[in-house]
């Protein structure tokens, strides 16, 4: 059982390496002359008791981070975590390519609005940006929809499982458009692997509150490629100091259901 001095210090060390110097700088000073109390409580409880923990690595704990902040539409903590980001080695591309999956988790404008942000930090570090330009307008709507139907079978062998009544005309129009796009033109961008793309699909939905279907066939997608159930669980533990204790808390609630459930039983004890 550590001390919570040595939580605190363990807290000052991360911040630290977030800052990407030997002392700790943070983004809202002000705040910390407020209450200092809290800055000491989440230094110790978020930095020295959470992101020290080995159960996640630290570049999915910061493309988890970056989602949730751009989904909230938290500037000021935003432009911050974009340092704290490429200190912790995320390349520019992985995070404009997080931001651009944003576009569809937590809408356009959270995607928009981030992507000034990440701009501003680039020409504040000097990192010369060369955008991708991946999409290809020739491709026929039916082909890269096939595209995207065979990503997201990946994840759920069943696309349209979720589903508790007979959609409507327009339902499936809709899932028609995000197979051809999310899945067919986002999923299949290498700017990010699969597995990190489900870490910022899982962020975006329990930032949003999603406690549903698509939740959870996100995360039994996520354990069908590669990613733990401990690796589910820290997520959300992870998540807690940034959307709130009870919904990171419902999310573990929900992935607990996964691992009882047939399927995944058999793989190893469930999540505690």
């Amino acid at each position: 059982m550590t001390t919570s001095e040595e939580r605190f210090r363990v807290g000052q060390e991360i911040r630290a390496r977030l800052g990407g110097g030997s002392e700790f700088v943070g983004s809202v000073p002000v705040a910390y002359e407020m209450a200092p109390d809290m800055f000491r409580i989440s230094t110790e409880c978020l930095y020295g008791s959470i992101w020290s923990r080995p159960g996640l690595d630290m570049r999915y704990r910061a493309l988890a981070t970056l989602t949730a902040l751009a989904v909230q539409g938290r500037d000021r903590q935003l432009k911050a975590f974009h340092h704290n980001a490429l200190n912790l080695g995320l390349t520019p591309e992985e995070i404009v390519e997080a931001l651009i999956q944003v576009g569809f988790y937590g809408g356009i404008s959270a995607s928009y609005n981030s992507m000034a942000l990440t701009r501003d930090v680039f020409e504040e570090r000097g990192i010369e940006f060369t955008p991708s330009h991946i999409f290809d307008p020739s491709v026929e709507p039916e082909a890269r929809r096939s595209m995207g139907v065979a990503v997201h079978e990946e994840l759920t062998p069943d696309i349209f499982g979720y589903y508790s009544v007979e959609p409507t005309q327009e339902e499936r129009e809709l899932d028609m458009l995000m197979n051809e796009y999310l899945w067919g033109a986002i999923w299949t961008r290498p700017g990010l692997d699969l597995k990190a793309r489900v870490v910022c699909a899982l962020a975006a939905l329990v930032t949003q509150g999603r406690y549903d279907q698509y939740i959870r066939r996100m995360i039994e997608g996520g354990l069908r490629n590669g990613i733990s159930r401990e690796e589910t669980m820290e997520l959300f533990m992870h998540l807690a100091f940034y959307v709130g204790m009870l919904p990171a808390r419902a999310a573990m609630n929900l992935a607990n259901t996964v691992f009882r459930s047939p399927e995944f039983s058999a793989s190893g004890s469930p999540g505690l």
